[in-house]
């Protein structure tokens, strides 16, 4: 997913696994209250990462990816695809993949839950299976009742638009409801602040976080303002090293080989990895067709 909510996400999914589990186990059609371990979601063969993955534990069996989606990307199938195969191969169970787009500019036209690969004559020799989530489709008062880890989700649902200073505040109730201590009630609150970008102007968003519980002149509510800087901040740069680094490679191929194909523009621009990026910038000036770029 895009770089700016990557680690947002990560860390609600790290500190809060059992909630996003049972969160999408209805979906999956798994049994509610089955155990989970978070696991190593790295795969260095191909210097690939998924998102997040999850272990089902006995009785059940197989793995869980979830792979947020902020931007549009027409690969994300196919890069589900690989990354099932991948962990499948890695760890010998099912995999269920859920893409989790977070907002409509993500949703791109070739994400139908099914990703099929086909011959020139039409045939079709693969097919892979996984499930769409759009979270603006969400009913913010249906995440309010799940566990504390995915209450940032309910900002994204279209129904919490014309309420949304009310859901914050809703947010808040349920972590007080809780009793979550003082850093997960900042962990939970600043991942809202930053999702919240993804959909509303800066503005609407310090209006509904001021006014959550009289927090605008809380202590609580300056160290989630000072953190969400800090956070933007270092996501920004790394966002802007990737995409100088994408418009390099591409300027590159289109100087050497003219017209670059939209399938070798869409990994470039897919890639998020700086290290990566620079290393293809190097690659590109040897390969001998846009194709042979690896990413």
């Amino acid at each position: 997913m895009s770089q700016e909510f990557d680690t947002t996400l990560k860390k609600l999914f790290e500190q809060f696994a059992p909630d996003w589990f049972g969160w999408h186990a209805p979906t999956l059609g798994l049994p509610a209250g089955t155990a989970v371990m978070s696991v190593d979601a790295h795969l260095p063969a191909l210097r690939l990462e998924a998102d997040k993955v999850f272990k089902l534990l006995a009785p059940g069996d197989g793995l869980v990816h979830i792979e947020p989606q902020a931007n549009w990307d027409g690969t994300l199938p196919r890069r589900l695809h690989k990354y099932s195969s991948l962990l499948d191969e890695r760890d010998e169970g099912p995999v269920y993949s859920v893409a989790l787009l977070l907002r409509r500019d993500a949703n791109a036209r070739s994400i139908t839950g099914r990703y099929q690969r086909a011959y020139p004559s039409g045939r079709v020799y693969d097919t892979f299976g996984y499930w769409v989530v759009r979270a603006w489709e969400l009913s913010a008062d249906d995440i309010l009742e799940g566990g504390i880890g995915t209450l940032p989700l309910a900002l994204l649902a279209d129904d919490a638009e014309p309420r949304l200073g009310e859901v914050v505040d809703q947010v808040g109730e349920r972590l007080a409801v809780a009793g979550a201590d003082d850093i997960t009630r900042r962990l939970v609150l600043t991942s809202g602040f930053l999702l919240s970008g993804l959909r509303y102007d800066e503005e609407t968003i310090h209006h509904a976080f001021a006014r959550a519980h009289g927090m605008k002149d809380s202590t609580t509510y300056q160290a989630i303002l000072r953190e969400g800087r800090q956070v933007g901040r270092q996501e920004g740069r790394q966002e802007g090293v990737v995409a100088t680094r994408q418009e390099d490679l591409l300027d590159i191929l289109r100087d050497r080989f003219g017209a670059v194909p939209e399938a070798v523009e869409a990994r470039v621009l897919a890639a998020t990895d700086p290290a990566a990026l620079k290393a293809a910038i190097r690659a590109a000036l040897h390969v001998a067709s846009p194709d042979d770029l690896t990413l």
